[in-house]
């Protein structure tokens, strides 16, 4: 009894600690020991201490503390809740040592609990231990091959918050071979898709039997239109269609997305017809098909569908967002902002300010702009006064001030120094101003921040690049970019740019190329164009420029390459 009194005695007074103004002090190691010898009648105490001084870390928000105590006394946690609180705290931290820790003393208290295996799975896959990784992927599969259970396999689940991508498919690259089955395939095949590596998911999907399987082929068409190769995917959905009994109609719903990809617009018009005309009252498949052509740039048919919606009082904030957006894109002010003061719901807030201070700038000036927003935030605590700085910031993006964007971000990061969105904007204000000094600072402090923040390493890297500047470290940065997100093209691009500059024309090419492939964006066309001509692809360099300016006929950039580079191109 005495000790029982004891202890709430402790807990008083360390709940009375975690309420005091020292809020923000970390524990000392006094703080986190036990207050008792461990012998078998006080182990249970040591349990309950320790439980309590990580949940009252946790409540302060102490979450490195709370993950150093429970590690380095976690002897005395045997509930799989806490195991999972601590580890998904870890991994926001990015603390994958720990993880591993926690999750050895997990499978040691419980060796065949399937989630401890996933985590450490995952965790492994994350630190590139492939060993280890394929260790307990094994046990899953046997688990899996066991129960029939598809969720032990389904590593598209599993590895869903694994950063490093590249580490995912150098595992499964080496050992994906040692398990022959489907289910497995297929999930390894999302995560490609999912992180747009369909390079990678393509042969993999053409080695199955997808011709007469719905998920299959929709998978296989995707990927082929997501590598530029549209016309192939249209004849592979409508092969697949064509053969069916009944109508398909999501099968037939991603045909269209593709016939207005490449711009076939009879097709496209007709098959939208049949579609609506299987259910005219379905108002959620018509949103759907309105916003498909909204997104592929058919403001007339997507305009057509919206105010029919719109008629039926079908998701009306939803539906004059777009119609303002249309009408914008159309340089018809008036009626966007007519569209756009329609919208109530608070949801819609920011999205409401932003696009009636962007049309009041277009129609009239940036200070009507200014004065609208300044009239309807209503400034009572630091959050408002970020977001309206915040929403001054994304005015001066279309056209672009370089000058102002200082001005704001700087404004923002006296009183929020830490603010990622006003570091990343006042980076690129200093690229764009010839300050790489303060440049790098910006970025670096953004890499401090989260090291794995692949947006700031790819920006930071190419903007040195674009100058021609510490060129080695530029592609370490991009390197590491790339490990964490290999299929993004912007990325890709951005290494082939690097390696260009360094001599290094054949590995540039080979992203390049695939960068290319992915996105045809005039700049990554400009750098394509550049590296074809140094590795005497001359005519196809003159292909690829041709087809971009088609498509792009009044960009600048592609213009300059054409007159600049017609000589060297003609010697060539």
């Amino acid at each position: 009894m005495y000790r029982n009194i004891k202890f709430i005695t402790l807990f008083a007074a360390l709940f009375l600690a975690s309420c005091s103004t020292q809020n923000n002090s970390k524990p000392s190691k006094s703080d986190i020991d036990a207050p008792y010898s461990d012998t078998n009648d006080n182990f249970k105490y040591n349990s309950m201490y320790n439980k309590l001084v990580v949940e009252l870390l946790l409540h302060k928000n102490q979450y490195d503390e709370a993950i150093e105590t429970f590690s380095t006394n976690i002897q005395y946690f045997r509930d799989e809740d806490d195991f999972l609180k601590m580890i998904n705290k870890a991994r926001d931290l990015r603390r994958f040592e720990d993880i591993t820790r926690i999750s050895k003393r997990w499978l040691n208290i419980n060796p065949t609990n399937v989630s401890a295996h996933k985590i450490s799975f995952s965790n492994y896959v994350e630190l590139a231990d492939f060993s280890s990784a394929d260790y307990h992927l094994k046990y899953l599969f046997e688990k899996y091959n066991e129960k029939n259970n598809k969720s032990y396999i389904d590593v598209e689940e599993i590895l869903s918050r694994n950063i490093i991508i590249n580490h995912i498919v150098k595992y499964f690259e080496q050992n994906l071979k040692n398990y022959d089955n489907k289910d497995l395939l297929i999930s390894y095949v999302n995560v490609l898709q999912k992180n747009n590596l369909d390079h990678v998911a393509l042969p993999y999907l053409q080695e199955m039997d997808f011709l007469n399987n719905r998920i299959l082929v929709r998978k296989y068409s995707d990927s082929l239109a997501r590598l530029n190769q549209v016309d192939e995917a249209i004849i592979t959905l409508e092969n697949y269609i064509k053969n069916l009994s009944i109508t398909d109609r999501e099968s037939s719903y991603e045909l269209l997305a593709l016939y207005l990809e490449s711009k076939d617009d009879n097709k496209a018009s007709l098959l939208i017809d049949n579609l609506i005309s299987i259910d005219p009252s379905d108002d959620d498949f018509m949103f759907r098909v309105a916003l498909l052509c909204f997104d592929k740039d058919y403001y007339d048919l997507s305009e057509k569908y919206f105010n029919i919606l719109l008629s039926k009082s079908y998701a009306p904030d939803n539906i004059n967002f777009f119609l303002g957006q249309i009408d914008y894109h159309r340089k018809q002010y008036n009626e966007a902002l007519l569209h756009y003061e329609r919208i109530q719901q608070g949801t819609f807030v920011n999205t409401k300010l932003l696009n009636v201070a962007k049309a009041l700038q277009k129609k009239y000036d940036i200070t009507r702009a200014y004065s609208y927003l300044d009239e309807e935030v209503k400034i009572k605590t630091d959050g408002d006064a970020l977001n309206l700085l915040t929403l001054k910031l994304s005015l001066h993006q279309d056209p672009y001030d370089v000058d102002k964007i200082l001005e704001i971000s700087s404004k923002i990061l006296e009183s929020f120094p830490e603010n990622q969105r006003a570091l990343y904007s006042r980076a690129l204000a200093y690229e764009k101003k010839g300050d790489l000094k303060q440049m790098s600072i910006d970025f670096e402090k953004m890499i401090n921040f989260d090291p794995y923040n692949s947006i700031a390493l790819n920006a930071y890297g190419y903007s040195l690049s674009l100058h021609e500047k510490q060129l080695a470290y530029a592609e370490k940065l991009i390197r590491k970019a790339i490990d964490i997100d290999p299929g993004n093209p912007a990325i890709l691009d951005s290494l082939a740019w690097v390696l260009y500059l360094d001599g290094s024309y054949e590995d540039a090419y080979e992203y390049a190329s695939l960068a290319y492939i992915k996105d045809q964006d005039p700049e990554i066309v400009s750098h394509y164009y550049k590296i074809l001509l140094k590795n005497g692809f001359k005519q196809k360099a003159k292909k690829i420029l041709e087809q971009s300016l088609m498509n792009n006929p009044e960009n600048d950039e592609l213009l300059q390459l054409l007159d600049e580079n017609g000589d060297e191109a003609a010697q060539l």
